[in-house]
């Protein structure tokens, strides 16, 4: 039995692009990764690039035959209709147009209409799946692999294309409306809610997150304090703001779970020592206050 197979370039910048058509029967397929390629150059030299970051290319058996020949005619089909690099007419490092070993042989007009067929099979979507799938299931390669996509999004001619790539649709009405209901319905899955909200307490309680943020905080209330501290008061003043909280808090007290729990909470709280001490003080400082005293004494007179 023999196939037609092709390599794929798995660095984030590159998208999957194939990069390499062959020809082969059993293990043929995967001899161009497993041994060092010397005779084409620019092929070998991409291979040794994937290495060196941790990556694998994404190798995939299309087409099966009976015949060789029919294997030959397919390889030259992918790579006239996918181009060479040499020639400047694709993406292939291929030198050569396949088929070799064969001559004067007929290029159907039927290749160029079976070329998206023949590259978006369901068994080849199939392969392509499990194998990213069995890449994705070994730690080591998934480590390597997102530490190689996260250096790739260092290098300024990635950040460049990104940004074009985002600025052709990113800041269209469809994408937002798009991105608007993918997100309502993504806070609509409890699981997802929770999930979230977990990852948020955890990233919003680590300690230089903490410390960052009440350093923020400082330096706000040191600079403009005044102001806010004027806007909350002028703000909770109202009678629509005093009627909310009023309702908020009664529709929280009424709960018995919460009232429970609260007058606990409360009861603890007063019993501290440093609150005890703390009370004790400011009612010292009041009955030190004549006119205070005088007050309290005569409201205590009244019947």
């Amino acid at each position: 039995m023999f196939y037609v197979y092709t390599y794929r370039d798995t660095r984030p910048s590159k998208n999957n692009q194939i990069i390499y058509v062959g020809k082969g029967q059993g293990q043929r397929a995967y001899a161009h990764w497993e041994k060092v390629v010397h005779q084409n150059r620019g092929f070998g030299a991409v291979l040794a690039k994937l290495r060196q970051l941790g990556l694998t290319p994404l190798i995939t058996i299309g087409k099966e035959f009976t015949e060789e020949a029919e294997a030959f005619v397919e390889e030259m089909r992918l790579i006239a209709e996918l181009g060479r690099r040499d020639l400047g007419t694709g993406a292939l490092f291929n030198l050569t147009d396949g088929g070799e070993g064969f001559a004067n042989i007929v290029r159907t007009p039927e290749w160029s209409a079976n070329i998206s067929g023949a590259l978006s099979t369901p068994e080849q979507k199939s392969r392509q799946s499990v194998a990213k799938f069995a890449d994705w299931a070994r730690p080591e390669f998934r480590q390597k692999t997102v530490a190689a996509i996260r250096e790739a999004l260092k290098d300024p001619e990635v950040i460049r294309r990104r940004e074009a790539g985002k600025a052709l649709f990113i800041h269209t009405d469809e994408f937002r409306e798009t991105m608007h209901h993918a997100t309502i319905k993504l806070w609509e899955d409890p699981a997802y809610f929770e999930k979230v909200r977990a990852s948020q307490l955890i990233a919003q309680n680590r300690p230089e997150v903490v410390a960052k943020r009440s350093a923020a905080g400082i330096k706000r209330w040191a600079t403009i304090g005044g102001k806010m501290a004027a806007g909350i008061k002028a703000g909770r003043s109202t009678k629509s703001s005093k009627a909310k909280t009023s309702a908020q808090a009664k529709a929280q007290w009424a709960d018995p779970e919460y009232a429970a729990t609260q007058t606990a909470h409360n009861k603890e709280i007063a019993n501290r020592a440093e609150v005890k001490a703390a009370k004790s003080a400011a009612t010292k400082a009041l009955w030190a206050d004549p006119v205070w005293k005088a007050n309290m004494l005569a409201a205590r007179k009244k019947p």
